[in-house]
């Protein structure tokens, strides 16, 4: 026993040596050239150049207009893989019924201290509101829809352990909805991609093209810019994924006795 954890501890210590020496060479082994590689000066060049408006994307934002504009459909590709995922995620964790909720109410439910409910209280007002900026404003500065769906899940996470669970979903965040606002995200991106081809474009096209007679979705909506169809494409991923991760974080933080109590039922059948 004593030779299996001597061979454990030389074995991290190897593997911690391995990650600090890779760290250190990505961190200072590595000096970068000063030129822009083709691929980064024509992003740069073309994005928001008003110009040259045959290859723009009327966003200055180079990296929201790449994943949006110049490659969306694999950026369409990785956002339906996410709401599979959660699919299969509520398929695995589904429950025969509804009961957990309020058998956890009975039992009366707990948070934590009144102080570190009134601190997340405060902190989860600040996320939600910063998530839903960086949302609608990934067409013009860093950020867009996966960012702000990312920086949204912290906030359930947060009322889940100060709170409880019930608390979260008796403030409107609950299973049902999350269903139809992330499905009612991947509709908007759907939407916005089907509709040039309806119109004589392209698939995801964004801006007009000499070689299509789709007009393009407006760049501005009044003073706000809008980045053709790029705004409405960050809201739907927004919703596809903070919903989504809202939907998972609800179903594992469901007690183990409470599911293993329903699944019982499942398997004696009705």
């Amino acid at each position: 026993m004593e030779g299996v954890k001597a061979l454990f501890i030389v074995l991290m210590v190897i593997a911690f040596a391995l990650v600090i020496t890779y760290i250190s060479y990505g961190a200072i082994g590595y000096s970068p050239k000063e030129e822009i590689r083709p691929l980064g000066e024509y992003f740069v060049k073309f994005t928001f150049n008003e110009e040259e408006k045959t290859w723009w994307a009327a966003s200055p934002e180079t990296v929201t207009a790449a994943l949006w504009d110049y490659r969306g459909l694999d950026t369409v590709y990785e956002t339906t893989v996410f709401y599979l995922a959660v699919i299969g995620c509520l398929a695995v964790f589904r429950l025969r019924k509804p009961s957990f909720l309020k058998e956890l109410e009975e039992k009366g439910e707990v948070g934590l201290t009144v102080i570190v409910k009134v601190i997340t209280s405060i902190v989860v007002a600040a996320i939600l509101l910063i998530s839903i900026d960086i949302a609608l404003h990934g067409h013009i500065t860093p950020g867009g829809g996966f960012q702000a769906g990312s920086a949204f899940a912290v906030a359930p996470l947060l009322l889940i352990a100060a709170f409880s669970r019930g608390f979260l979903e008796k403030l409107g965040f609950k299973i049902n909805i999350s269903h139809i606002l992330r499905s009612l995200g991947l509709l908007i991106i759907a939407f916005v991609a089907a509709l040039p081809p309806l119109l004589s474009g392209f698939i995801l096209q964004n801006q007009p093209k000499p070689w299509a007679l789709f007009p393009g979705y407006p760049v501005k909506l009044g003073p706000f810019e809008l980045g053709g169809s790029l705004f409405y494409l960050d809201v739907g991923e927004y919703l596809n994924v903070a919903m989504g991760f809202l939907a998972i974080f609800l179903l594992i933080s469901l007690p183990e006795n409470v599911f293993k109590k329903d699944m019982e039922g499942v398997k004696s059948g009705p």
